[in-house]
């Protein structure tokens, strides 16, 4: 007489549990890129939103910024009219902006923290597509391919 077996054997379970682990860790692997891609992208949009509510705001007060004096246009309130939630760019944010001999910049500072890396990599990744830069100068305003942003804490995007 022949016996059915019934269930599984400790060894087949054992092997379908270390699959299961490993295509675990794969994912959690990928997830951590995509991550760091969807931040930088987030940066990017910020950027982009702070770079027109720089020029809407220069538009609204011409008269105020005439010449090229540096140092009219250092603080981030300057904009809270003219983004959908001024706390997310308030000070103590983030976010900035910078005024280097008329030329103005909006910009992000990364942090120095190991898990912020990754999103400086998919930045620099990014930084001669979208225009970021590493510094807030009008050299660099002036040659921005050959002072692309590379990894570094600030990243900056020319305003005006």
């Amino acid at each position: 007489m022949i016996k059915i077996r019934k269930g599984f054997t400790l060894v087949e379970l054992l092997i379908v549990i270390v699959i299961i682990g490993i295509l675990a860790a794969a994912m959690l692997l990928s997830s951590g890129s995509a991550t760091d891609s969807a931040e930088a992208s987030n940066i990017i949009s910020d950027l982009r939103s702070l770079k027109a509510a720089a020029l809407m705001h220069y538009a609204d007060s011409m008269d105020v910024y005439t010449g090229n004096s540096p140092g009219q246009f250092t603080m981030i309130s300057y904009l809270h009219g003219y983004v959908d939630n001024p706390a997310k760019f308030g000070t103590g944010t983030r976010y900035q902006v910078a005024d280097d001999g008329g030329k103005w910049f909006v910009g992000y500072n990364t942090g120095n923290a190991a898990g912020e890396a990754g999103i400086r990599r998919r930045l620099a990744g990014r930084a001669e597509s979208v225009g970021l830069i590493n510094t807030a100068t009008a050299a660099a305003a002036a040659a921005p391919v050959a002072n692309k942003y590379a990894e570094g804490t600030d990243v900056w995007m020319i305003a005006r």
